[in-house]
């Protein structure tokens, strides 16, 4: 009896910390992949920029760079890249200047 009991917790702790994350993981990438359109800008697992040309049932015909086309599979699609209106409001930090260096008093100036 105590077997059971200790065998049903331990389902239920895989449940919570690898199943269900892995569901929601799961879920969260397809409701990404079914939202693709065409001009979506993302990234391949690959590390690959490209706009969206073409969406097809397991593929997806990308844009590299000027006339550059690949076809990926759907799955290698890591995520979208957020759309640069939504980062226009975002200003860049002022860079800081260096202090200016103290001058040497002429004493000092002299010795050297």
């Amino acid at each position: 009896m105590g077997f059971v009991v200790v065998f049903a917790i331990m389902l239920v702790f895989i449940y919570l910390l690898v199943l269900r994350p892995q569901n929601a993981q799961r879920n969260k990438q397809a409701s990404m992949l079914d939202a693709l359109k065409p001009g979506d800008e993302i990234i391949t697992v690959g590390g690959i920029y490209g706009d969206v040309v073409e969406i097809q049932e397991d593929r997806i015909e990308l844009e590299i760079a000027e006339d550059v086309h690949i076809e990926v599979a759907k799955r290698a699609i890591a995520q979208v890249v957020p759309a640069e209106d939504a980062l226009s409001g975002i200003e860049a930090p002022e860079p800081m200047d260096a202090p200016e260096p103290e001058p040497l008093p002429q004493e000092e100036a002299a010795r050297r």
